[in-house]
């Protein structure tokens, strides 16, 4: 699980836009048992998926209709329709604009409030708040976002010492909750989003709802007991019209007939209603989650329950085994041994042995790590610059055990590594095997390789090439073509070199899928993906910061995240 940037603004509205939904049908439902403070703050989280590209990875596979949705969604070609969505933008924004300068006009109208006979000054001064009269409106209105002023009609002389108190905690609640700053924000999503009609319905509820739990707040300050003369004084001041419709909070704005059946139905809230909110809330929380197809993954738990073989050809006697230079520990029952082994270059070298299974190179990110009072030395000195020479088996106890795999974080930011010798016994390579070896720049692959997890070589920036053995094929599914590692015959590409200098590659017909991170930081400019291309796994293209285009098939299906940190990329559909 990882946070990751999202680039389909497309898809960041369609999954919206569920939340929307379900938030609309809740109001609806149980719009009076749960308070609207809830959906005001539920309202927010909206508006956050709304505003901020950012997700949530979650590695679960997904069903397959889901999955053609996700593809369905990332496969239009937003960035054909730039300059429409662009120009709807402006359009909404300097509607909103318009009338954010008329009620300036308003304001700038407005004189400060004056004494009232039976009025103490106090009440106007004792909130912190501003008060100014308009002949420009009807009803009691909040202006501005950071210098906020109230805004009272002409009449308010009219008005008796309790109504004004009410209206003014009413505003002060708004300017509290810095609404209308939550408002200016709604309406920049709204601008961002503008083609999406459910976006707009999230305007007009979020407004409504603002209202109501301003109305909730005051009765909690008030008391119950002041339920009825709140509501007369909401009525009193909804009878006329205001002469311009305000873009911001105002006290008798909004629905007054469903504001009067709230505040007088109004009752504290129970346990079970915040225990519901907090389901809603939990819930909403999936829109910012974004399914990895675990596919890959899960084709790797299979593989790794199976016990990994030494190839029948290659006997014991003939491999050149080591000696044990230092054993760190074995467990009491006997079943595997963490030792240390000098490679030729004198380097150690920590093995795990599995005395009935297999053996791996492992652990090479503790480079000492306190264990049962004894400093455990693991893997190899990140600091070494040279070459390593994995050893093809180790011989302890009198019996040798062939090296079979690379386990995870064995070379882990060994920076300095120029060279790495992997023997043909090696079968499998962990993730994070080889990550930020920045200065390895070959690696012969082992003929008997039969399985690669998630690209082991992420952060190798000089890594250009990858090399099949010498004078030899390999002999299982994995290839070597061009410098580039493919599996599953040549069908899947697994590892693209980050380092390999190339500003064009055009995958060859055949080439149907991409790995996770199989791209991962390349330098490339351009790719060209074959009409046979099915499918882009996760991260495929994580940080290829230099990208600009790839063409792809109409028919090629790309994870959601597989273009995270490649800001200038854009797919380009063909037939």
């Amino acid at each position: 699980m990882k946070i990751i940037l999202e680039y389909n603004l497309f898809y960041i509205s369609i999954i919206s836009t569920v939340l929307i939904s379900l938030l609309v049908v809740a109001r609806f439902l149980l719009g009076r048992r749960i308070h609207r403070i809830f959906f005001s703050l539920a309202w927010m989280i909206v508006l956050v998926r709304l505003l901020l590209p950012l997700c949530v990875t979650v590695p679960v596979g997904c069903p397959g209709i889901l999955d053609k949705i996700y593809g369905w969604i990332r496969s239009v070609p937003a960035g054909r329709y730039f300059s429409v969505w662009a120009a709807g933008a402006a359009m909404s924004a300097i509607f909103f604009v318009v009338r954010y300068v008329m009620w300036g006009r308003i304001l700038r109208e407005a004189l400060p409030i004056q004494k009232v006979p039976d009025i103490d000054e106090e009440m106007f001064t004792f909130m912190g708040i501003r008060v100014y009269v308009s002949d420009r409106i009807a009803s009691p209105v909040t202006y501005g976002i950071f210098q906020q002023k109230v805004l009272l009609p002409k009449y308010y002389m009219e008005l008796t010492r309790e109504q004004l108190k009410y209206i003014l905690i009413h505003e002060k609640v708004h300017i509290d909750g810095h609404d209308n700053l939550n408002k200016s924000l709604v309406i920049l999503a709204l601008c961002i989003h503008w083609f999406n009609p459910f976006a707009w319905l999230m305007y007009v509820c979020y407004n409504r709802d603002l209202e109501l739990a301003c109305d909730e707040k005051v009765i909690r300050q008030v008391g119950e007991d002041s339920r009825k003369v709140y509501a007369g004084v909401l009525i009193s001041l909804a009878q006329e019209r205001p002469a311009v419709k305000p873009v911001y909070s105002g006290f008798a704005q909004n629905a007054v007939k469903e504001r009067i059946i709230m505040i007088m139905g109004y009752r504290r809230a129970r346990i079970w209603n915040y225990v519901l909110c907090g389901v809603l809330a939990l819930f909403s929380m999936v829109v910012f989650a974004v399914p990895v197809n675990t596919e890959e993954k899960a084709e790797l738990t299979i593989q790794n329950k199976q016990p990994i073989p030494v190839p029948e050809e290659v006997e014991e006697e003939t491999l050149e085994a080591v000696e044990v230079f230092k054993v760190i520990e074995e467990d009491a029952i006997g079943t595997k041994a963490d030792v240390v082994v000098k490679t030729k270059e004198n380097v150690s070298l920590c093995i795990k042995i599995h005395f009935r299974k297999e053996l791996a190179v492992t652990n090479g990110s503790f480079i000492s790590f306190q264990l049962k009072g004894k400093e455990w030395e693991a893997g190899i000195d990140n600091e070494y610059d040279g070459t390593v020479t994995i050893p093809e088996a180790v011989s302890y106890k009198g019996k040798v055990y062939p090296v079979t795999g690379i386990g995870n974080y064995t070379f882990y930011q060994c920076r300095k590594l120029r060279k790495v010798v992997i023997p043909n016994t090696v079968v499998e390579i962990k993730e994070k095997a080889f990550q930020s070896c920045e200065s390895l720049k070959t690696l012969r692959m082992p003929e008997n390789l039969e399985l690669v997890e998630a690209n082991p070589f992420v952060g190798c920036r000089s890594l250009e090439s990858f090399k099949a053995p010498e004078g030899t094929e390999m002999k299982g599914q994995y290839q070597v073509k061009e410098g580039v590692l493919y599996t599953d015959y040549g069908r899947f590409l697994k590892v693209f070199p980050q380092g390999k200098k190339k500003k064009k590659f055009v995958l060859e017909e055949g080439v149907s899928q991409i790995a996770v991170c199989g791209f991962y930081g390349a330098q490339l400019e351009e790719v060209y993906l074959p009409e046979s291309m099915l499918r882009v796994k996760s991260c495929a293209f994580q940080n290829c910061r230099n990208l600009k285009v790839i063409r792809a098939h109409r028919n090629t299906v790309f994870s959601g995240d597989s273009l995270a940190g490649a800001w200038r990329a854009r797919i380009l559909r063909y037939d």
